[in-house]
């Protein structure tokens, strides 16, 4: 059950970037002025944990449960499209602000249009997935099933949240604490 764990804590993690993403976001509503380098961070880092870690382990999880469970079939694949389209739009959103901080001029409404889509998307998407479809493995898949997706997870450490914040994150690490 440590991967479940490991997946909440991270869905809490993500939920802490995802409100300093809005707080900036909406600055720039207010024409005040956003950190465009913090954004950046959050972004960056969206493009290689989660992207690269998180959704990867949540992917095993899924392939384990449909072999169990083929009713879970669907919503295995909901989850597996949304992590396509969250990378994507990630990408989408990091290039923007890539952007901004080269010194580009990117629309302000477009910035705010693209982030506002990426944080509602991915906090709808971590909602479907804590509500249905962890409590679903939790109750269907065994130890040994655990143990299965285990040895297959890439052992990343977190470079925000991690023991050792990244040198790069930690500006981004010490405004969200």
């Amino acid at each position: 059950m440590d991967i479940l764990k490991r997946l909440d804590t991270d869905h809490r993690n993500v939920t802490q970037l995802l409100e300093f993403l809005e707080t900036q976001l909406a600055r720039m509503q207010q024409i005040e002025s956003a950190d465009f380098g913090l954004m950046r961070d959050v972004m960056h880092y969206m493009t290689h944990y989660p992207d690269r870690v998180h959704h990867p382990l949540e992917d095993l999880v899924i392939q384990k449960l449909i072999e169990h469970d083929p009713s879970a079939q669907q919503l295995g694949e909901d989850i597996l499209r949304e992590h396509k389209d969250l990378a994507r739009k990630s990408a989408a959103l990091l290039e923007m602000l890539l952007q901004v901080t080269d010194g580009e001029m990117v629309p302000r409404e477009e910035i705010e249009a693209t982030g506002r889509d990426y944080a509602a998307f991915l906090r709808s998407h971590m909602e479907k997935e804590d509500e249905r479809l962890f409590p679903l493995a939790e109750r269907t898949l065994t130890n040994q099933d655990w143990h299965e997706i285990a040895k297959g997870i890439k052992h990343l450490a977190d470079p925000v949240f991690g023991a050792v914040v990244q040198n790069q994150f930690r500006q981004l690490y010490q405004r969200i604490q």
